[in-house]
């Protein structure tokens, strides 16, 4: 990149939807505060890249014992709450308040917690509002598998939407200010979220089915009824995802990214790399290092600069802001990106 490409580039705010690497570091012992070799992503690598909000998802694998389950998620938090206490450069955002305060040259990452999964809720509410209090402002309702909530998408045959359950979380979640995330939901449950919520909802991480047909993918009308509802898709660089080939290079995540825009709106994509949560990233986005390189070829495409920075951050930034609640000390205010 020029030196203009470079100076632009970081006076926008860049914001991706969803990364996995608290849990993988945690559970190898590694400090997300320093350097590592073997992720795609820590804290000084986001930092060089430009990325100023982060949403860091935590995950623990499906357990018939919830129990177990609620306690690796708890694990995860308190491990990022951790990071934040030890190192000043991280801040976890929750609130309208606190997305104020990112800027592009605050020499700061801020975070926001999100649940991948509702496994660990155990059919109770109040383990919702538990999370909520440590400052989780995110969950992806379902993962792959069926859980207390909904069908994922392993599950897609059986027709099953959200549970009497999941209506309460969906519910629960608009008044408490969470962001709601169908990426892995099942079909069915999509459309039940689309009929309950009033506001908008995500697909942190998922690519367009019409490009490639993995189950995870979301149709062209699921893209139309994410916008529709004020929403953003995020766009993530996971190969079977990508493409039906047995690789994917940086052109196959922009071809998902222009084909959203076609179908949804400049206004209703963004970024969900999900890495750390990929085991093989696309050729020339290897790690969260090569962001730029992104942005450099829609540049190159044509793509105006508006465009770009919607797609950067402003998207899922307005949708956050939308979203969150206020901070108990200030009044309510209007953000706009």
């Amino acid at each position: 990149m020029t030196n203009n490409d470079v100076r632009w580039y970081h006076e926008v705010l860049l914001v991706d939807a969803h990364n996995d690497t608290l849990s993988r570091m945690k559970e190898a012992g590694i400090d997300f505060c320093q350097r590592q070799d073997c992720t795609h992503t820590d804290l000084p690598r986001l930092m060089e890249t430009g990325v100023n909000l982060q949403v860091l998802a935590v995950f623990a694998p499906p357990n018939p014992n919830k129990t177990v389950t609620l306690q690796k998620i708890l694990s995860y938090v308190e491990y990022a709450l951790q990071c934040q206490e030890n190192d000043s450069r991280l801040f976890i955002v929750e609130t309208k308040d606190d997305l104020m305060n990112l800027k592009s040259d605050a020499g700061k990452l801020g975070v926001i917690l999100g649940v991948e999964g509702g496994d660990c809720l155990s059919g109770e509410l109040w383990t919702l509002r538990f999370l909520f209090r440590l400052g989780v402002r995110l969950l992806t309702l379902t993962w792959s598998n069926r859980n207390a909530l909904a069908d994922g998408i392993w599950e897609a045959e059986s027709k099953g939407g959200l549970t009497s359950f999941g209506r309460q979380v969906v519910r629960e979640m608009e008044q408490l200010g969470m962001i709601i995330d169908v990426s892995h939901l099942a079909p069915a449950g999509f459309w039940d979220v689309s009929k309950l919520v009033n506001g908008p909802f995500i697909a942190s991480h998922s690519n367009a089915a019409a490009l490639c047909q993995h189950p995870r993918n979301l149709t062209d009308e699921q893209a139309r009824c994410i916008a529709d509802h004020g929403g953003v898709i995020g766009v993530n660089f996971c190969q079977p995802h990508l493409t039906d080939d047995k690789t994917a290079n940086l052109d196959d995540v922009i071809d998902h990214i222009e084909h959203f825009w076609r179908v949804a709106g400049e206004d209703h994509v963004g970024l969900g790399s999900d890495y750390d949560g990929i085991d093989t990233p696309p050729e020339g986005l290897e790690d969260v290092t090569c962001l730029p390189l992104l942005i450099e070829e829609l540049e190159k495409r044509g793509h105006s600069a508006r465009r770009i920075e919607k797609f950067m951050g402003l998207n899922l930034l307005r949708v956050f802001a939308t979203i969150l609640p206020c901070s108990s000390k200030t009044a309510a205010k209007t953000v706009e990106w």
